[in-house]
């Protein structure tokens, strides 16, 4: 837990939590390295996908798993709300558990640069464990927030955006003054 307890702007989280996040990540990285560097059960599939191809895949989930995190926390925790409320802005008007699905697209990004058979397996356990986080803290939610809630998880998905709702666009390379701007690909809603 956090020290965030006394917020009542905060609905709340499961109480084991924390500490299951924690114990996934030691068995995901523990298990991947025995298997990589002692088992090498998963040598032969290695060798079917090169570590140049796993580099490109790996790099795109990292930094969309970082953005989500970084930016869905700032949302949460950076400012003290007088109470409770839905925020159905930024990051959360696409999907209602960003701060999940970055940990999620982080674990898969380290499968797929690792290829290992045990962290695929793990990577399933993790998927099911915060599948059960969202369902735990949306109970909550619902509880204290009632139809505004329920009005919000029908319009926003849990954890995979709508794909069909988006439309793509690439800002360019500009330069300000001494400062050189690079935009990436940015995507957003209609």
């Amino acid at each position: 837990m956090g020290d965030h307890e006394h917020r009542k702007d905060l609905a709340g989280e499961y109480r084991w939590g924390d500490i299951g996040q924690i114990v996934l990540l030691i068995v995901f990285i523990t298990g991947t390295c025995f298997d990589l560097f002692l088992l090498k059960i998963s040598d032969s599939w290695q060798c079917a996908f090169p570590w140049y191809f796993r580099i490109v895949m790996f790099l795109p989930l990292i930094f969309v798993s970082w953005y989500l995190s970084q930016k869905s926390h700032k949302i949460i925790f950076k400012e003290e709300r007088e109470e409770l409320i839905v925020i159905k802005t930024d990051v959360y008007a696409i999907i209602r558990h960003p701060m999940y699905l970055g940990a999620i697209l982080t674990y898969l990004a380290f499968v797929i640069l690792s290829i290992s058979v045990f962290s695929i397996v793990i990577f399933i356990v993790v998927i099911i464990f915060y599948y059960y986080l969202c369902r735990y803290e949306e109970q909550i939610l619902i509880e204290k927030l009632g139809n505004q809630y329920k009005n919000y998880m029908k319009r926003v998905p849990t954890l995979i955006p709508r794909l069909r709702k988006w439309r793509w666009g690439i800002w360019l390379i500009g330069c300000d003054g001494n400062n050189l701007l690079i935009n990436f690909i940015n995507i957003h809603l209609l």
